[in-house]
């Protein structure tokens, strides 16, 4: 699923030599990843104050840089949308033909957007197991996705897919093992985090938490540090249980953390009665922070 892209094998084809890279941004910094062979190899991990006046004008400076050094000029490059960037919602798939589906949701949409349709860039996305007869839709500012686009172009990058942070998700739980009920995947951030169902390979069910590893104190609180565990807790099973009743299925046994708190895992699994662990036990990657570009780039298809 693709909110802006040129043809991606064309792009892969023509940059036969120069290998794609991935950009994963973060609130206070960016990643940059090159991708070779379906493997993920970090370039650069940089932070920026996310409450600078001059963070945009700081991102795209280190950006430039950092595509300059490392020769990466002209690379054909991807980046993901945060879940705040945009809309996504299940609705009946209009009953329409394939050509004509985008055209249909966006009347379907029409009132149900905080901002005019006529400004957005959509995609629909089928919901397993409904015979197609429901979607996810996805919708953001056109603006949006322009920035994103702008920003890679800046940077000197020749851009060809801007995609979702919710699929990108998925991808990142394609590289985990799936037991009993499939995979959630807890990505934990600053201020918040993003709870990802996945089972039999599909995307289920993703929702935005407001609650980040700056809620939890350190190993020196540990009263307060199983406090902020239950209010998390909390959050994570109202999302299962409402994923259980919305689509008629057992939530994921396993729940796999991304970005946690060392001892958050084993407290979770203490409080929701499953079994979780690191993700980033299990994968080992060079900088936790890449790990949804590394994912991206185990789904690129070969030229």
């Amino acid at each position: 699923m693709k909110l802006w892209d040129a043809d991606l094998r064309d792009v892969l084809r023509r940059w036969r030599e120069r290998p794609p890279v991935v950009l994963e941004l973060r609130r206070d910094g960016y990643c940059l990843v090159r991708v070779h062979q379906g493997e993920a190899e970090l370039i650069m991990a940089q932070d920026i104050d996310p409450l600078s006046s001059r963070y945009r004008e700081l991102l795209l400076e280190s950006l430039r840089h950092s595509v300059q050094s490392q020769g990466l000029a002209g690379s054909p490059a991807a980046t993901y949308l945060f879940r705040e960037d945009y809309n996504l919602q299940v609705v009946d798939a209009p009953k329409v033909p394939a050509g004509e589906m985008l055209a249909a949701l966006r009347w379907q949409l029409a009132d149900l957007l905080d901002f005019p349709v006529s400004e957005a860039v959509l995609a629909a996305i089928p919901v397993p197991d409904t015979e197609g007869q429901q979607i996810f839709a996805v919708a953001a500012r056109e603006s949006v996705v322009q920035e994103r686009v702008d920003l890679l172009r800046g940077a000197g990058l020749q851009p060809f897919y801007v995609g979702i942070i919710d699929l990108a998700l998925r991808d990142l739980c394609w590289l985990l093992p799936e037991v009993a009920g499939g995979v959630g995947l807890l990505l934990v951030e600053t201020r918040s985090c993003h709870l990802t169902l996945v089972q039999g390979g599909s995307y289920r069910f993703g929702r935005p938490l407001p609650l980040g590893s700056a809620h939890f104190p350190g190993d020196d609180d540990p009263a307060g540090f199983r406090s902020a565990s239950e209010d998390l807790a909390l959050e994570m099973q109202r999302t299962m249980d409402f994923y259980e009743n919305r689509f008629r299925r057992p939530p994921p046994a396993a729940l796999y953390l991304c970005g946690a708190p060392k001892l958050l895992p084993e407290m979770l699994g203490e409080l929701l009665g499953r079994h979780c662990a690191h993700v980033e036990e299990l994968l080992s990657p060079a900088d936790s922070r890449c790990l949804l570009a590394q994912a991206f780039a185990a789904e690129l298809p070969a030229p």
